[in-house]
């Protein structure tokens, strides 16, 4: 089952991996993985715990940081994050984002971890990060869930997926009802807010033409077909985020896709959202869209196309408008928010993969990776399809 994300890794060169996703989370400054003994885990822990800690087990997955499943001696179970590539104060603030979920009664997903009362100055900035990492990384600890990839199951366990992607639904709205606001609330939140801090693909970014100049700038994609493609869409993004003070607000998770959630390998049902790096203050209806593309698509039964997915689609709107039943103007908007969502999605790979990185070091498959993102475009532009996707989604609001 294809999530519609970029999670491929691509063997180019020997001793040469690539991994591309949708885009660069946050302002990082390198991404690295690295490896750490229990040794050099204990200045960390103790931070938050004064439980001593007895065992690491190195997580893999993902690409910004390390991670360990770490047990304590009073038999508690966390997950450590070295971010490598994000900045202090950055991983800081998408701490305390994700804290508010908690704080709100939420507990679907990984929740960070305050440090000890003990271990924190009077005027400390940085409540849930730890700068005891040896290379003075930032790191924080996070609530443990287990679980297996919701991705995972729907591939090898296809008649749970229509029940993985109502748990998924559901726990995405409660999310979103979680820390609901308005406009004018989120505007003085002390969160991550997506029009300043990054946050929801950096759609920001497209509304302000940043990524337009970007590829402007680059002769070397002078006349290139992505060119006039791109334009034409962006307009009609801009045209929907002029909408974003009509929507309602509230924290959204950034990356809600089958291989950020963990659920039960038995039944499907959902354990929690995890990988949060992405979490800020947004549109509730741009998270909802984005975990719709990236879940409900399919291979067409009659040519090399990309499809929605019926069951998925619905399974996923049921389970969602079941906790928190969607407003008109985002009935109205559905399917232009999908279409704005692939957009990031599709440009983030074209710029990343055919202007910032040089011809020699790309593979063909990366740097035309962005042409399945624009079919799915095209394709939501279709009369057919349209149609067919707002009577479901008129379908799942009754």
């Amino acid at each position: 089952l294809d999530t519609g994300h970029a999670r491929s890794i691509i063997n180019h060169q020997p001793k040469t991996t690539y991994q591309y996703r949708y885009r660069d989370m946050g302002p990082k400054l390198e991404i690295a993985l690295t490896t750490h003994t229990l040794e050099e885990l204990v200045p960390i822990v103790s931070e938050y715990s004064p439980s001593r800690l007895i065992k690491r087990t190195q997580l893999f997955g993902g690409y910004s940081g390390s991670n360990y499943r770490i047990n304590l001696e009073d038999g508690s179970t966390f997950v450590l994050k070295i971010t490598n590539g994000y900045a202090a104060d950055h991983a800081e603030l998408m701490c305390r984002t994700a804290h508010r979920l908690g704080a709100s009664g939420y507990s679907d997903c990984c929740l960070p971890i305050t440090k000890r009362e003990s271990t924190l100055d009077g005027d400390s900035e940085f409540r849930f990060v730890s700068l005891k990492e040896k290379h003075g990384v930032p790191a924080f600890l996070l609530t443990f869930v287990d679980g297996t990839q919701a991705d995972k199951v729907m591939r090898e366990h296809p008649h749970l997926a229509q029940n993985v992607m109502r748990g998924i639904g559901g726990g995405l709205a409660r999310m979103h009802a979680a820390a609901g606001m308005t406009w004018a609330e989120a505007q003085k939140t002390d969160l991550r807010w997506y029009k300043k801090d990054g946050g929801c693909c950096d759609v920001q970014d497209q509304v302000d033409e940043k990524i337009l100049e970007t590829i402007e700038q680059c002769k070397e994609i002078e006349g290139h077909d992505f060119v006039p493609f791109y334009r034409k869409e962006l307009k009609l993004l801009q045209r929907e985020m002029s909408l974003e003070k009509t929507l309602a607000m509230g924290i959204t998770h950034g990356d809600p896709f089958a291989d950020n959630v963990l659920v039960s390998n038995e039944t499907g049902n959902l354990s929690a959202f995890i990988d949060m790096e992405d979490v800020c203050i947004g549109p509730l209806l741009f998270d909802l869209a984005c975990c719709a593309i990236g879940c409900c698509f399919k291979d067409s039964a009659v040519d090399d196309t990309q499809v929605i997915d019926v069951q998925l689609f619905e399974a996923l709107l049921g389970g969602y408008c079941k906790e928190r039943p969607l407003p008109r103007v985002e009935q109205d908007h559905f399917v232009p928010f999908m279409k704005l969502a692939l957009l990031c999605n599709c440009c983030w790979r074209f710029v990343k993969f055919n202007i910032q990185m040089k011809d020699d070091e790309v593979p063909d498959e990366a740097r035309n990776s962005y042409l399945e993102l624009q079919r799915r475009i095209e394709y939501l532009g279709g009369t057919d399809a349209m149609k067919q996707i707002e009577e479901l989604v008129e379908k799942c609001s009754k």
